[in-house]
């Protein structure tokens, strides 16, 4: 009775957390809290610590804490100590979520639960995206601003690339569920769902993430792959890729501005713009930081500058290199494969990599495509942003990932995909 008590906890603590993920970020730390000091009252570990050596599943999902050990010695050799132990504690998700799921009850979740915490990801963009729709709406009433429903205008608190990966993440949720229920023939789901997509399309139009949008095109053409391994029908697979053209053709007229950004950032990468000529432009920007923060690699490749040393060693050849707007936004290297390896060297890169292609190639091998999709999306978007930079990118890839780990490839959720969660 006691742990039934200590696992609903668990459960509507997980449910909250999915849900206020893409509502309102602030709430996260306290649920996180509440869920670990649940753990550590269960006394659950005593009995399941032992399970680690023996039940390959636990080892496996502990072994995703690995990354921040990694950046725990890298305090040993850092100067920048303050830094150092708040970059730490953003961070800290990265090692509590694998200790409380290697250490859960199996299955950690049954199916209908991990339902409830889909579900209540996806409303949760819903609702976010609504709130945020209705303050715009607001500040257009009363000041008037310019564009005031798109890119920075529109996330208000949010950041619009973290905004724009949930929200496909979302659909992807939804496209993988859909062969499923179109073909138990529930029409009301199946209409319900697709215009769950189709508003959180249009949204991330809104949004106008230029990563964003090249992650919603290819979670779009990785669905209609998916149909057709699993043998859809050429009229369904031609039907439902038509629709998906149209609607992105449609949504890319309907909101230009969003178009626009991706076609301006593609003219000033052929023009080489340098920063002088557009110091608040996000792309030029992130070209100069990568040119320069690839420079800084070379220089401490084989064991980083020390996780607290980072921002310091950044910030300094910004200033060499005279780029003063970079500087005084305090930019990280906005690309994590950078950032960790600079800071960590080979061992940092090495396992951050492996924390995303092992469980990519464990997702292909038994069919889970809803959890390589996953790992798809964040190993794109960390390519544009340093994501565990902030606890936006930090929780969402440290829940979400031993989430559908637990749910797919431990032994209760191993096995072929049959076109659902588990």
């Amino acid at each position: 009775m006691r742990q039934r008590i200590h696992q609903g906890i668990f459960f509507i603590s997980s449910l909250f957390l999915a849900f206020f993920l893409p509502v309102f970020p602030k709430f996260l730390p306290p649920i996180i809290a509440v869920l670990t000091i649940n753990w550590i009252i269960s006394g659950i570990y005593l009995t399941t610590i032992p399970k680690i050596f023996t039940e390959k599943w636990r080892l496996l999902t502990l072994f995703f804490a690995t990354l921040y050990l990694v950046y725990l010695a890298g305090m040993l050799y850092t100067t920048d100590f303050t830094y150092g132990w708040f970059d730490l504690q953003v961070k800290l998700s990265l090692f509590i979520f694998p200790v409380i799921f290697a250490t859960s009850s199996h299955p950690v979740f049954n199916k209908r639960q991990v339902q409830f915490i889909f579900g209540a990801f996806i409303t949760g963009c819903i609702i976010g995206s609504l709130i945020l729709l209705g303050h715009s709406l607001l500040v257009n009433e009363r000041w008037g601003v310019p564009d005031p429903f798109y890119y920075t205008h529109l996330t208000w608190y949010f950041h619009a690339s973290y905004l724009a990966m949930y929200n496909t993440f979302a659909i992807g949720i939804v496209l993988y569920h859909l062969p499923v229920i179109f073909a138990r023939q529930s029409a009301y789901k199946t209409i319900s769902l697709s215009l769950v997509v189709v508003y959180l399309q249009a949204f991330i139009f809104l949004l106008s993430s230029k990563a964003g949008l090249i992650t919603l095109a290819f979670t779009e053409i990785l669905f209609v792959v998916l149909l057709i391994v699993k043998k859809a029908g050429i009229p369904r697979i031609v039907f439902i890729s038509v629709i998906m053209i149209t609607l992105f053709a449609l949504f890319s007229q309907l909101f230009p501005y969003a178009f626009g950004r991706v076609s301006k950032a593609d003219a000033m990468v052929a023009r080489s713009e340098t920063l002088q000529k557009n110091p608040n432009d996000g792309t030029v920007q992130r070209k100069e930081i990568w040119k320069v923060s690839m420079g800084l690699v070379g220089k401490h490749f084989l064991f980083g500058t020390g996780t607290g040393d980072v921002k310091d060693v950044l910030m300094e050849a910004y200033q060499q290199h005279g780029l003063y707007p970079v500087y005084q936004k305090k930019l990280n290297a906005h690309n994590q494969y950078i950032q960790t390896f600079l800071a960590l060297g080979i061992p940092g890169i090495g396992m951050l990599l492996l924390s995303l292609m092992i469980p990519a190639y464990g997702s292909f091998r038994e069919k889970k495509y809803l959890y390589l999709l996953f790992l798809l999306i964040f190993a794109f978007n960390i390519l544009f942003e340093s994501m565990f930079e902030t606890q936006a990118g930090v929780i969402f890839y440290a829940f979400f990932n031993v989430f559908l780990f637990s749910a797919h490839l431990s032994p209760a959720g191993a096995g072929p995909g049959q076109g659902r969660i588990l």
